[in-house]
């Protein structure tokens, strides 16, 4: 039986659990119906328990047990030609003129520039 059949079928033995409970005089009388109502109930529900914790399990496994990723590994991009003391100038002079140097680092770039040369 699918999952949600077994549910409904708890769910409908539930009242004959209850049904042979009966009120004499003030006292509670469990009949055999209430008693087998009450087993059969568990044993459903218990199996919703179980194969839920299977289920899990199965899950845990199944994460555990998956083969691990393969990691390719690429070679660095060979360098690129160095640029030329007037490229590094010309980029300099357009961070100076942009405003993302200073005036004393601009100067002590272009000399640094300049010295390697």
């Amino acid at each position: 039986m699918k999952s949600t059949t077994k549910f409904l079928f708890a769910l409908a033995i539930a009242p004959l659990a209850l049904a042979g409970t009966t009120n004499y005089g003030g006292t509670a009388r469990a009949g055999g119906a209430a008693f087998l109502g009450g087993m059969i109930a568990g044993h459903v529900v218990g199996g919703f328990v179980r194969r839920d914790q299977a289920r899990t399990q199965a899950e845990v496994n199944r994460s555990y047990y998956q083969p691990a990723p393969v990691v390719q590994y690429h070679a660095a991009p060979a360098p690129g030609a160095a640029k030329s003391v007037e490229q590094r100038l010309q980029e300099l002079d357009d961070l100076a003129r942009k405003g993302y140097v200073t005036t004393d680092e601009y100067k002590t770039r272009r000399r640094a520039i300049l010295d390697g040369v």
